[in-house]
């Protein structure tokens, strides 16, 4: 339902002759960082390999939308129109796009590309109608979500990769860049069989059939691209028309295959990351492995957080608990072994630790047993490796209030002489229960501002009793580590013959 307006709000307020009802309002559950904590990680993560994200893995989406907008400017071009309308355009390459990706499921229903769920009411169709209110309303569905375009999806990599930049002239309109033409001409001529009917050669509304887009399916597949196509990609991954941090990244992610000799990208992420690996690269890569270990021990840092939380939510769901009722529980699954002071607890938990990766596996583990044996004392030995790595600085630009590991770092050093109990009460609290509500609320309050989505992401709350779940909420799943770019950079580097993982 629209939410109402200050004046229709205000034009009901004076109508009305007495109290009434305000309309039930049933928020949905949601949030996926409830700490706050996410962005410094794509930030560190940007330092190595930016301009990628999870989801651009493939060479042949990034040719396919290119020559979208270069075959769209062709045909306005053709019509000799004085004026470019950039949403005729627009309209075309989201056309090109629905047309790749359905004919892409129809050749494998298990493709990894985005839109599956989307675009599955029109399998069972035989005629596809691009045109009209339907066509118009799942386009403004996908422009945010599922399109190939999306800013969620291969959007940000067609700019940082070099495929696509803003026309000059025309606002909304985008240009393949001149050294990616042969790319293009060469899936063009893959496509030649298809090239005469009106989905590739009209602008406006048209109809295509299944039989048709059965029939594309083979000549752009995902997983063949031509050689043209993978020489582009790998200037613009790795090469010269790349940034230096990311052309250093590629340099030591091959260094990294080399040491390990195999396909295995734990390995390949174990060696990239330094110790305990004894893998050493080159002098001038030594800064290019901090940076990645950094994002690692980040990684590992955001997980034990979140996992603390996670595991507060669990003991909150019988009822509400006491902050000290909550420290008490916690520390009974983690023998304190005669260590008296938070500096000799943090550096024994330490001291059994390997590196940031297998403390992040450590902690996979134990959020995947139900009875949560090991939980506690895994989660705290990950904090601990991370408070105690003073080698790894973080960016002093960094906001405080999403907890920069220099600020916990600083604040358990300020804690070092006191109890055990008061450092996890400090943690529970400010860390964890203040760093959540901050957030929840804050981002909340964001989205009325915006008559943005309306989200319940509070998930505890302070009540008479101590700490209590918020209504409605459950506890839910345990939280996984966010995924760090690598798999985007190997597999792309692999498809365009970079790296060699067929061993």
């Amino acid at each position: 339902m629209t939410q109402p307006t200050l004046a229709e709000l205000t034009a009901a307020a004076t109508a009305a002759d007495g109290p009434g009802f305000t309309p039930a309002v049933n928020p949905k559950l949601g949030g996926v960082d409830p700490l706050g904590l996410r962005q410094i990680n794509f930030d560190l993560m940007d330092g190595v390999l930016p301009g990628l994200n999870n989801v651009a893995r493939h060479i042949r989406p990034f040719v396919v939308v290119t020559w979208a907008w270069r075959r769209a400017s062709q045909l306005s071009q053709s019509l000799g129109t004085a004026v470019v309308q950039s949403e005729r355009l627009q309209d075309f390459v989201d056309r090109i796009e629905v047309l790749y990706v359905l004919s892409q499921f129809m050749r494998d229903p298990k493709v990894d590309l985005p839109g599956r769920d989307f675009l599955k009411p029109l399998f069972s169709q035989s005629v596809y109608s691009f045109g009209g209110e339907n066509w118009a309303q799942r386009r403004e569905t996908r422009r945010n979500s599922t399109g190939l375009s999306s800013a969620l999806n291969y959007g940000p990599g067609l700019k940082s990769l070099g495929w696509l930049a803003p026309h000059r002239e025309f606002t909304g309109i985008m240009m393949p860049r001149p050294e990616i033409v042969p790319a293009l001409d060469a899936l063009e001529a893959k496509m030649h069989a298809m090239l005469g009917h009106d989905a590739f050669n009209k602008l406006g509304d048209i109809t295509v059939s299944r039989f048709d887009v059965e029939g594309w399916a083979d000549a752009w597949a995902l997983t063949e691209p031509t050689e043209q196509e993978r020489r582009v990609m790998a200037e613009g991954l790795f090469g010269t028309r790349a940034p230096a941090e990311r052309q250093l990244a590629g340099e030591l992610l091959k260094a990294s295959v080399t040491f390990v000799g195999s396909n295995d990208k734990m390995d390949i992420r174990r060696a990239m990351t330094g110790l305990p690996s004894r893998f050493t690269p080159e002098e001038r890569l030594c800064r290019t492995r901090d940076a990645w270990r950094l994002v690692q021990v980040r990684q590992l840092f955001r997980l034990s957080m979140e996992g603390l939380l996670f595991w507060i939510i669990r003991r909150l769901d019988g009822g509400p608990n006491s902050t000290a009722t909550l420290v008490r529980i916690f520390l009974e699954r983690i023998p304190a072994d005669g260590m008296v002071t938070v500096e000799q607890w943090l550096q024994g938990m330490a001291a059994t630790a390997k590196g940031p990766l297998e403390m992040v596996e450590a902690i996979e583990d134990a959020l995947r047993d139900p009875a949560e044996t090991d939980l506690p004392r895994s989660l705290m030995a990950g904090l601990a490796f991370c408070l105690t790595s003073e080698d790894d600085a973080e960016s002093a630009m960094e906001r405080e209030d999403r907890l920069p590991l220099r600020r916990a770092r600083r604040e358990a050093h300020l804690l070092g002489a006191s109890t055990v109990e008061e450092f996890v009460r400090h943690a529970f609290e400010s860390w964890v229960l203040a760093q959540h509500t901050y957030w929840s609320v804050g981002r909340g309050l964001a989205d009325a501002r915006a008559r943005g989505r309306t989200l319940l992401r509070l998930r505890v709350v302070l009540d008479e009793g101590g700490w209590a779940l918020a209504p409605g909420v459950s506890p839910g799943g345990p939280p996984a580590p966010a995924r760090d770019r690598l798999d985007t950079a190997i597999s792309l580097a692999t498809e365009c013959g970079v790296l060699d993982l067929r061993k």
